[in-house]
């Protein structure tokens, strides 16, 4: 397991997904599934996690 990429995964979630404002909205307005759906497919930042975890 690289560790490697489990800190760049960590450290994208920790300062971006956490408090991510499209995430909330997308959840209140559809459900969870979609608003996940969005991050890994959309969001630059969940295709920059997407990478890091087709790594591992």
């Amino acid at each position: 397991m690289n560790l490697h990429e489990l800190e760049k995964i960590r450290e994208l979630e920790d300062n971006y997904c956490k408090n991510c404002k499209l995430k909330k909205v997308n959840r209140k307005l559809y459900n969870k599934s979609y608003a996940h759906h969005f991050c890994i497919n959309e969001c630059s930042v969940g295709l920059k996690i997407k990478i890091y975890g087709n790594n591992l």
